[in-house]
């Protein structure tokens, strides 16, 4: 029984299940960690253990490993986690490589300020985009979006966009992985997905309007290969005006693409 257990990876890594050069008990720490989001900072033991699909024994032994190590850190609910200062750190390293950020920032904030928008630079992170740049303007805005946060790829025009930068193989492959692993994406943002995949050719941009939040919509452009490092796209995000798609891609989207030939 014991065995069993020890070759158990996390929910979502089946396919490396019997890989002997896969690292299964760092497989579940790093998962572990990623079980915290800011609409959950708080877990306890037997909360990522359902979540992970984990002997509650096994979740504990990592959660301890990571409280000792400074990854997590003990909250005044007993038996309680949240993450620890020692992973901020460790994402320091991995934006400090997107040298892209500092030069391209100045020009972001002047379209934010043009538009009264958000400006945002993102990378994938599995079936996410993560921001690693976000320029924000309007003190109304309540949208989750800054540094480190994520969407689901297809649920949002930045995840088009880089869709689009990715050669025609990596695209077909990434679809199709996110068909298998992630149905409710594909069933909830797909279509649109497609849609937007089919109208580049015409538009020359990818939106996304009122699909994740109601009131929010985004228009973006692909930007390549940026810093060496990863394929990336840029977007502006506007909250609480009137939801206009022909608006974003006539008025908005000139914009974003000079800006996105002015910083690659």
């Amino acid at each position: 029984m014991d065995n069993t257990w020890n070759r158990r990876v996390p929910t979502g890594l089946e396919e490396f299940a019997g890989d002997k050069q896969f690292a299964t008990t760092l497989a579940r720490g790093l998962e572990l960690l990623h079980c915290f989001t800011p609409e959950r900072p708080v877990l306890g033991n037997s909360e990522m253990a359902k979540m992970l699909n984990l002997p509650k024994a096994t979740v504990s032994r990592l959660s301890y490993t990571l409280l000792c190590l400074g990854y997590l850190t003990a909250t005044e609910y007993y038996g309680k986690y949240q993450l620890g200062a020692a992973t901020l750190s460790m994402g320091y390293p991995l934006l400090a490589q997107f040298t892209i950020r500092r030069s391209a920032r100045p020009l972001m904030l002047k379209m934010a300020k043009s538009l009264n928008c958000n400006v945002s630079i993102g990378v994938r992170d599995r079936f996410s985009m993560v921001y690693i740049e976000v320029i924000r303007t309007g003190g109304g805005i309540v949208y989750a979006h800054d540094v480190g946060s994520t969407h689901p790829l297809l649920g949002t025009s930045i995840g088009r966009a880089y869709l689009l930068g990715c050669t025609p193989a990596v695209r077909e492959s990434l679809i199709n992985q996110i068909k298998i692993k992630e149905p409710g994406q594909w069933r909830q943002y797909g279509k649109k997905t497609q849609e937007n995949l089919q109208d580049y050719p015409q538009y020359g941009c990818c939106t996304a309007v009122g699909e994740i939040v109601p009131d929010v919509q985004a228009v973006a452009v692909p930007l390549g290969r940026i810093d060496r490092v990863d394929v990336a796209a840029i977007s502006c995000t506007f909250q609480g005006r009137s939801l206009n798609v022909d608006w974003l891609r006539r008025e908005v989207a000139p914009q974003l693409q000079a800006l996105a030939r002015q910083i690659t």
